[in-house]
């Protein structure tokens, strides 16, 4: 799930705009073929977020070059795709160039390759980090270029540590990059019945935290928990929700727990940011995984209303689903 900063009015209800069975699609008139056999949906998806994201879409276009990789070159496959959406007629589209150039990056770690199902979240992660590779040609977590959208947009700088109430020791601060901020299922069901009044950032926090937990910097005897302080101010954050299995009877408390707005003050121990302490950010995008399917929901900002859109073949009308704002 994905918000983001939303300097116009957002979205309405979802449940009185979205109708099942609509045609109307995420571009907002186009989907991408998933074929028989190709179990295309977890990118799908996630090109679908990425799309209806205006800062990312935008930016994107405004670069002016990257280091390109030829037919595995993830950064112009997606590019690709995001100019057939803006000019092409058809309203079902091919993602076969992508799948093809992420099958080939990741071919020796044995993921995403062709014709196999994979991970939607990780998918969403890990062409956000080939795309600041392909921008800024080095493997580094503290990257500052002002070009680098997957820094720029995405990224929560962060670092933790531990500091004991009883002797007052401390840890020396890790530093360490956030592009998905990943929270357990149980463990947020866990917080939402124990603190009914917090916010749904508080909720995350709480959630996120749970076990998180380190001896006394000193060996005091004290067992301590993690604080995590947020740094910068980022645009679009994105919650990866993990689940202890594909069956969980946690669905319906998960979906009543989730909060349309989110504070980053609430979401992190600290923030120092100026902008981020008084942000609010909207729901922007939401993946959904059931019965071995992947889909989106997402706003649509320009029609104002929330969408679905198909996947599959337009004889097999599918909905793949995101929320935007």
């Amino acid at each position: 799930m994905a918000w983001a900063k939303f300097f116009r009015k957002p979205g309405g209800n979802l449940a009185k705009s979205y109708q099942p069975g609509s045609m109307l699609s995420l571009a907002p008139t186009k989907g991408l073929l998933n074929e028989p056999g190709q179990n295309s949906c977890f990118l799908n998806s996630a090109v679908q977020v990425l799309w209806q994201l205006d800062i990312f879409r935008r930016s994107l276009r405004q670069l002016p070059g990257h280091f390109c990789l030829g037919d595995s070159c993830i950064f112009c496959a997606l590019k690709g795709i995001f100019s057939q959406f803006q000019h092409s007629r058809e309203r079902a589209l091919p993602s076969d160039n992508l799948r093809h150039a992420l099958a080939e990056t990741f071919k020796d770690e044995h993921r995403f390759q062709l014709g196999f199902m994979d991970d939607a979240a990780e998918c969403f992660e890990n062409i956000l980090e080939r795309i600041h590779l392909h921008i800024v040609p080095e493997e580094t977590d503290a990257c500052t270029s002002k070009s680098c959208i997957t820094h720029q947009k995405f990224a929560m700088t962060l670092y933790e540590q531990s500091v004991c109430r009883s002797c007052g020791a401390s840890s020396d601060p890790l530093p360490f990059t956030e592009l998905v901020h990943y929270v357990s299922t149980t463990a947020l069901c866990q917080q939402v019945y124990q603190r009914r009044d917090e916010s749904f950032g508080e909720l995350l926090q709480a959630a996120s935290t749970i076990g998180d937990s380190r001896n006394c910097p000193s060996n005091c005897g004290q067992r301590i928990k993690i604080r995590r302080v947020l740094m910068n101010s980022p645009e679009i954050v994105t919650i990866g929700f993990v689940w202890d299995s594909d069956q969980s009877d946690l669905t319906e408390d998960v979906i009543r727990s989730l909060g349309p707005h989110l504070n980053l003050s609430g979401l992190f121990y600290r923030v120092t940011d100026e902008h981020a302490k008084k942000g609010e950010l909207q729901l922007v995008g939401m993946i959904c995984y059931s019965s071995r399917h992947y889909c989106a929901f997402a706003f649509h900002t320009k029609s104002a209303k929330w969408v679905g859109s198909h996947t599959l073949p337009l004889r097999h009308y599918d909905q793949n689903k995101e929320f935007t704002k």
